[in-house]
């Protein structure tokens, strides 16, 4: 099992709350963050195995694709800051799945809380990426940030066509 540093809690959550409050990215704080976009892979494929509705199914196993695709980018920002390869571990080494859910049921409050959470992933992406001195890792978390609002928008749409009245 990998381990996270100290100060991190073990909730995936909670650990990219507290790096919400970093002005800037370490290494270390990029390794956990990329650990923490493959939790959000799970997270997404979880939620959307227990859709009926097909097109709404597809749009958040679509979001849980590109959370993996930023822990990717997350790898190039980490080699592009310390020269180093940092490879992900496999999800049953991954230290936030210890406490993932086995099922997460699609209803109205927690989507609502995914649509703002990624408005916050967004939001917080872009601030890190004007932090960044490296400009090619900046372009890196910008990317990851857009993408953030994408999955937002496709949150709404699978809301609407799960709870339509």
């Amino acid at each position: 099992m990998t381990t996270l540093p100290a100060e991190y809690p073990k909730d995936a959550f909670e650990a990219f709350g507290y790096l919400k409050t970093r002005q800037t990215l370490s290494v270390e704080d990029l390794k956990v963050l990329a650990m923490i976009e493959c939790y959000g892979e799970v997270f997404y494929q979880l939620l959307a195995s227990g859709v009926k509705d097909a097109e709404a199914k597809a749009l958040l196993t679509r979001n849980g694709q590109e959370e993996r695709g930023h822990a990717h980018r997350l790898l190039k920002a980490i080699r592009l800051k310390s020269g180093e390869d940092f490879v992900l571990p496999s999800n049953e080494d991954n230290p936030f799945m210890a406490l993932a859910p086995s099922e997460v049921p699609a209803n109205d409050e927690l989507l609502s809380m995914l649509e703002q959470g990624e408005i916050d992933g967004d939001l917080v992406y872009q601030q890190w990426a004007d932090a960044e001195p490296n400009a090619e890792v900046a372009q890196l978390y910008r990317l990851n940030g857009r993408e953030e609002t994408r999955h937002c928008e496709r949150v709404i749409e699978a809301k609407k066509r799960l709870f339509a009245a």
